[in-house]
């Protein structure tokens, strides 16, 4: 179990433990915070799940695959920073203490 922290965009915060292999878009649905859509379902196609990670405390994430890179230079800004990520692509991991994780939008650029 992980305890993730969203930060919303008027900057309040969120914590929810996380069971190992959820993924922050559909915890985010599941628990009805503001700015996470998921349109396509988790399938890594839209970017409707857009947050920028902005620390992790155990286990690191693995760098965001090709797909992902394509899909937030298409959908979001080709010259996003390298913590902005798909939620539908981050899964909690054994090991994985917490996870912060600012849902995004075009401001935050």
């Amino acid at each position: 179990m992980a305890i993730v922290k969203y930060i919303l965009e008027d900057d309040s915060e969120v914590l929810i433990e996380a069971d190992v292999g959820q993924n922050l878009m559909q915890l985010a649905l599941d628990n009805n915070l503001d700015g996470i859509e998921g349109a396509c379902g988790g399938s890594c196609m839209c970017g409707t799940c857009h947050v920028l990670i902005e620390s992790v405390k155990g286990k690191q994430l693995e760098e965001r695959d090709e797909m992902e890179t394509i899909i937030i230079e298409m959908e979001i800004d080709e010259l996003a920073p390298i913590n902005s990520r798909l939620g539908c692509q981050i899964t909690i991991q054994e090991g994985m203490e917490s996870i912060t994780a600012r849902i995004a939008n075009l401001s935050n650029f």
